[in-house]
């Protein structure tokens, strides 16, 4: 979003999300394994996580925050789908039991969780006005 200044949409998403729930845990993944932040972004929302402050500003990784309440469940979502998480992981086991499994785990809802915020609505615009095949 750099066309409004330094990320500053992201910025006030991430405010937003830090009013509203406190903390958030900071995710960051590899750009170069074929997962983009709208991948991983629709992935954790079918599991029910929101993703508020995405950062793609970096040329090596990308980034997102998740609720602290969140972050564990996120993470092992992240890992059993393979995405290749640059960060300290919050749970070591949660790549062992992604190496124990081949299949995603059932989400809770057919859905997921929607869009949320204005950044939410964005990203799933741009995705549709891409032709991505997400939702």
């Amino acid at each position: 979003m750099s066309f409004l200044g330094p990320d500053i949409v992201d910025w006030i998403d991430g405010l937003v999300g830090r009013l509203l729930h406190g903390r958030m845990h900071r995710f960051s993944f590899s750009r170069r394994t074929g997962f983009t932040g709208s991948d991983v972004e629709h992935l954790l929302r079918q599991y029910g996580v929101r993703v508020w402050e995405r950062e793609m500003d970096d040329p090596e990784e990308l980034a997102l925050h998740v609720k602290r309440t969140q972050a564990v469940w996120a993470e092992y979502i992240l890992c059993r789908a393979g995405v290749p998480l640059t960060c300290k992981l919050l749970d070591p086991r949660n790549a062992q039991w992604a190496a124990q499994h081949e299949a995603m785990p059932r989400p809770w809802t057919e859905k997921g969780v929607g869009p949320y915020t204005v950044i939410d609505h964005l990203v799933d615009w741009l995705d549709r006005l891409a032709g991505s095949s997400h939702r």
